[in-house]
């Protein structure tokens, strides 16, 4: 090869190499330092470039990392910050702040840096956080304006709509609390309650008694909860008018028959008699037997209201019933419990012997009343024990008790236990007074029998 040829060779290789160099620019040196591991030149080429004032924002991002794994927490926040400024959509940026600011417990840090990357992400997850680190601090006023902005880009769940509508409402900004509520109510499932209680609060404190009542209609026709009816009712009534009222009143008796004299009885208690008293108009209902809930219920609820006329009307048309005798009796029980046995025991006409037979424990009370003591022990002998409840049972035995000797108590068991008429729920305390008396029960009564007819002593 000529020299012409050869220098001609050595000039295009110093040409290519110089290109390459020329190529190679800072940026890409330090990022093979990083590579190679060699993290402390990394630093200083870095530091090198940010003096001359031509770093990009990635070296700044690279070399608060490299700070930060060197232990350099605060100079490396630093420097991220500054990144930020030059990026503030860089998500993994804003996310390596807060997870440094939780770390080292700056709240200011970490509440600003979690509201820039909310700005960023506006997931549920993120306003979440942010939100739940306002309340958390105590920061109300600001949870309540990030909120707000938050809904304006339909960026929010049903939870924190709720909560906007609460905070709204706190400020005393009702109307925007309930135009919240109301695009709320619109995203519920029909189950949803707290929401539209409040909403429901809300429209009664503002006098929209028409909107309230026809929404809670919508919504206790979903939920069907007696209790639920009877407190939306309960409050509804303790403000708005008469007539909406009622109608609301009388929806949910509709929807809960079973419950119409719970909520008349607590409403009356209420003080809304007038709506009470419509609620009990009618009765007994159509379709409702006449047990002992439903006359007890009705006359609590009657009593409740304070008029009279509603107890003894009802009770003058059953006794008008020949066919509804322990009906009778149930309510003459009814009125006792709520007024005294005197306001049976005065009762003119008086009530028949075949009416009080259906309820003998009370027939036994009011005979008592009366000073019948006498009568009362013929009305315990003919009681019929197996149609007695547990309770009546106890009672039946107390006044056996009360109204006899030991010994003659002890006869009437026996008999019964005998004649295989003596209640499951009696035979222990049958027992237990035969051993007080020192008198056998059961098989040893026979063995007993047997040997006074054989003249075998005991």
């Amino acid at each position: 090869m000529s020299t012409a040829r050869l220098l001609v060779a050595v000039a295009l290789v110093i040409s290519a190499v110089a290109a390459y160099l020329l190529q190679s620019g800072p940026e890409e040196r330090i990022a093979m330092l990083v590579r190679d591991g060699r993290n402390a030149e990394a630093v200083v080429e870095i530091e090198r470039l940010l003096a001359t004032g031509a770093a990009r924002p990635r070296v700044l991002m690279t070399l608060a990392i490299l700070q930060d794994s060197a232990g350099e927490r605060t100079r490396a926040t630093d420097l991220m910050e500054l990144y930020v400024l030059s990026r503030p959509r860089d998500r993994d940026a804003l996310a390596w702040l807060v997870q440094v600011y939780e770390a080292s417990d700056d709240v200011d840090g970490l509440i600003e840096s979690q509201a820039k990357l909310a700005a960023v992400d506006p997931s549920p997850a993120q306003i979440g956080r942010l939100v739940g680190l306002y309340r958390y601090h105590g920061r109300f006023a600001e949870e309540s304006a990030a909120l707000e902005r938050f809904a304006e880009q339909g960026a929010l769940t049903t939870d924190q709509l709720e909560r906007l509508a609460q905070l709204l409402a706190a400020e005393g900004r009702i109307q925007r609390a309930v135009e919240v509520l109301r695009g709320l109510d619109e995203r519920l499932d029909d189950a949803a309650e707290r929401p539209r209680r409040l909403l429901f609060e809300l429209l009664i404190g503002q006098g929209r008694f028409e909107e309230a009542a026809e929404r809670a209609k919508r919504w206790l026709t979903a939920w069907r909860k007696p209790w639920l009816a009877a407190q939306l009712t309960q409050r509804f009534a303790a403000r708005a008018p008469l007539p909406e009222a009622r109608d609301l009143a009388m929806t949910s008796a509709a929807l809960h028959p079973d419950a119409k004299l719970y909520l008349a009885k607590s409403l009356a208690e209420q003080g809304n008699r007038r709506l009470a008293t419509a609620l009990l108009l009618g009765w007994p209902y159509e379709g409702m037997p006449l047990t002992k809930p439903n006359i007890d219920g009705y006359v609590a609820a009657a009593a409740a209201t304070g008029i009279p006329t509603l107890i003894w009307s009802r009770f003058s048309m059953l006794r008008s019933r020949p066919g509804e005798k322990e009906a009778q009796a149930l309510y003459a029980e009814a009125i006792a419990a709520e007024y005294g046995l005197s306001a049976i025991a005065m009762l003119q006409p008086a009530l028949p012997d075949d009416v009080l037979r259906k309820r003998p424990i009370f027939a036994t009370r009011l005979a008592l009343h009366r000073g019948q003591q006498l009568r009362a022990r013929q009305i315990l002998a003919e009681a019929k024990l197996d149609a007695m409840t547990a309770a009546e049972l106890a009672q039946w035995l107390d006044f056996v008790l009360q109204l006899n000797t030991a010994q003659d108590a002890l006869a009437t068991l026996q008999n019964l236990e005998q004649r295989m008429q003596l209640p499951e729920g009696l035979h222990a305390a049958y027992r237990a007074l035969a051993a007080r008396l020192g008198r056998p029960t059961g098989p040893a009564i026979a063995i007993a029998t047997s040997r006074h007819l054989a003249g075998i002593s005991r």
